[in-house]
């Protein structure tokens, strides 16, 4: 059975007509831009002709903005999730029905996806003019499918936990956006950081591949790049990998450096299973949060403190 959340969200959702305008104005822009790019690519040849190998940069270009679409979209979609029934104050109706908690908080973080879901599975018939010319395989895109759906759903993840958790939607979006930048540009300052300082600093403690390799894991950009990477067969990750164990490793390679030299060799994997594992604990988190025993504390605190009109 469907989820009754998922399932009321989506009858609602479908009736309007503003998801329909979006989805269609993603779609000619995305259409458009791919035309413009395969125009300008026969323009800029010397008769006009098509380079086959442009395609495979327009399918990394493609990728990019899907990915990106992900990470600033979905926070926008899901934040305000358990924060928004909370200033419509209809929080309480859906805490006292027969739905647990965590079904409450998989049934808003589901609705919340099945938009940007909707999104990606519309551009694959524009991912199909690439196929048209070759260069990229279908299990190329479906692993991109896949790692970009376990990216949504660790930002869904964490954008209904901080909605759990805070009671203004604005809030909550300000506090997912910046715990994604922790991820995508705090692990890799740190990892530059960290590098340059034993670098500059040659009578302290060497730094070791461990300190290089497990910050980047949590990277979705990282991945993203592995994982693009090893489909377009530019290997430049794992040759910038290859030259950080030749400096910072010498001698024969124990268990442990080889399972860090295969996790630096597959960001992207390592990513998904990180984004899974993550994710799920912060719906269990949520759902914590969110559940009714909460809600009776957070009452009476406020009616003894007399800022129940605050709470509500």
């Amino acid at each position: 059975m469907m989820n009754p959340v998922l399932r009321r969200e989506a009858i609602t959702s479908l009736r309007g007509w503003r998801n329909y305008a979006v989805i269609t104005f993603y779609l000619a822009l995305t259409t458009g831009c791919v035309a413009l790019f395969m125009y300008f690519s026969a323009y800029e040849s010397y008769d006009f002709s098509f380079d086959p190998y442009n395609m495979v940069i327009l399918y990394g270009l493609l990728c990019a903005v899907q990915m990106g679409l992900i990470v600033l979209a979905v926070p926008a979609l899901t934040a305000g999730s358990i924060s928004g029934e909370r200033e419509r104050q209809t929080l309480d109706l859906l805490l006292v029905t027969k739905m647990s908690p965590l079904s409450i908080v998989v049934g808003k973080l589901l609705s919340s996806m099945a938009f940007v879901l909707l999104l990606i599975v519309g551009t694959l018939p524009v991912f199909g003019v690439v196929f048209y010319f070759g260069g990229v395989e279908i299990l190329d895109v479906l692993q991109m499918m896949g790692f970009m759906l376990a990216t949504a759903f660790l930002v869904g993840a964490i954008s209904v936990f901080f909605s759990c958790i805070y009671k203004r939607t604005v809030v909550s979006i300000m506090l997912v956006y910046i715990a994604m930048g922790l991820l995508c540009f705090g692990t890799l300052t740190f990892v530059i950081g960290t590098t340059a300082y034993y670098g500059f600093n040659y009578d302290t403690v060497q730094i070791s591949i461990a300190q290089i390799i497990l910050p980047l894991i949590p990277n979705p950009g990282v991945g993203f790049f592995s994982l693009i990477d090893s489909q377009l067969g530019t290997d430049a990750v794992s040759q910038i990998s290859h030259y950080a164990f030749k400096m910072l490793h010498s001698g024969t390679l124990t268990p442990g450096t080889k399972v860090l030299r295969w996790i630096a060799s597959n960001y992207w994997l390592t990513n998904i299973i990180f984004n899974l594992v993550v994710g799920m604990l912060f719906v269990g988190l949520a759902a914590r949060f969110v559940r009714p025993g909460r809600e009776t504390k957070r009452r009476k605190k406020a009616k003894k403190t007399g800022t129940t009109a605050e709470i509500e």
